[in-house]
């Protein structure tokens, strides 16, 4: 009997303490006190399509379920990626590695089939990086930074209608104003912005904002453009009325992306060599947090992409984590994580399908 009774002792501790244990856990989690693998489960529909520059594929992730549905080959370290307004085809921008050969082509995904449909050979038109869809889902946007320049593709016929030269080195990011009349490009070895009237074909204005300019984002009344300067750790805020800087400010080591948030309050930047996400208030331009995207170790996720997604949640693309931080954007806690392939950057979603 003492024996059994000894016995009994130690299980019943043990079992205290492994209830204990998992009582703590549960609560970290209930109460909204996220470990670093522990996230909070999220509600989701849609497809993500991730781009994997060092593993030269693009991924295709379910979020309803969280599935790999697709790991498709591209070309050479794909940049960018952007989904048609139907949703039904997603393009990615093959680059090329900074040290090797310019890349040339774009790589289409059938989103129905999940396989790559075909791949566009852009010829004499290298290293392809920002895309801009318009919104009759025919015309793509294209900058090519190794000829300085946008081009226009009709994506049903592949061919190339427009070349507009932008005269500055390495044109990179591109974005539309909400008419798809004008095109904003970022250029980072001249530390500019170029604006292009896309009917008349030209350059109607050259802002100089900082060294490294590359990271746009454009407030929802699109009455000003935020705009990353890597090499000089600030961003530039341009009026787009007359496309004057109106003021530039600090954020931290090298940003590089901007997105603002879909109610216009905030703009996030991703600050790649310091592994944090700067959140400005957008009318006061004072810094209101930075979100550290690994808290609890010493890595460095080196954000570069950022893709807002539906409820109110944005993605930053961890390239030297291998993985997407989800933010939510009422609180700027990191609510998730989503594992990918190697140095993911570009994002598309579509909740279409």
């Amino acid at each position: 009997m003492i024996l059994i009774r000894k016995t009994s002792m130690i299980t019943n501790l043990s079992s205290i303490l492994l209830i204990s244990t998992l009582f703590i856990l549960s609560s970290a989690v209930f109460f909204g006190c996220e470990t670093d693998d522990a996230p909070v489960k999220i509600q989701d529909s849609g497809t993500l399509i991730v781009l994997n520059k060092s593993g030269y594929t693009a991924m295709i992730i379910d979020m309803a379920t969280r599935e790999v549905l697709a790991v498709l080959e591209t070309g050479i370290a794909p940049h960018e990626a952007e989904i048609s307004p139907d949703g039904l085809i997603a393009v990615a921008s093959d680059y090329g590695e900074y040290e090797g050969p310019p890349g040339h082509t774009l790589t289409v995904i059938n989103l129905l089939t999940n396989e790559v449909d075909r791949v566009i050979d852009l010829g004499e038109y290298t290293r392809p990086h920002g895309l801009a869809w318009f919104d009759d889902g025919e015309h793509l946007a294209i900058t090519a930074e190794g000829q300085q320049s946008l081009i226009v593709m009709n994506m049903t016929t592949d061919e190339i209608v427009k070349v507009i030269p932008t005269n500055q080195e390495r044109s990179h990011i591109v974005h539309l104003s909400s008419d798809n009349r004008k095109a904003f490009v970022a250029n980072i070895d001249y530390g500019t912005m170029s604006v292009i009237d896309l009917e008349a074909e030209e350059v109607i204005a050259l802002v100089e904002t900082g060294a490294g300019a590359e990271g746009i984002a454009i407030s929802p009344d699109e009455t000003e453009l935020w705009i990353t300067n890597r090499y000089e750790d600030t961003v530039s805020i341009v009026s787009l009325d007359d496309y004057e800087v109106l003021d530039t400010i600090p954020a931290g080591s090298f940003p590089i992306r901007a997105n603002f948030t879909p109610d216009g309050n905030h703009v996030l930047v991703a600050n790649m060599q310091d592994g944090t996400v700067s959140v400005f208030d957008a009318a006061t331009r004072a810094k209101v947090n930075q979100i550290d995207l690994e808290p609890y170790n010493d890595l460095n996720a080196m954000p570069v992409g950022m893709l807002i997604i539906p409820g109110n949640r944005i993605l930053v693309a961890g390239t030297q984590t291998d993985r997407l931080y989800m933010i939510d954007l009422d609180t700027f806690e990191i609510i998730d994580h989503i594992p990918t392939g190697a140095e993911p950057d570009g994002m598309a979603f579509t909740d279409v399908l």
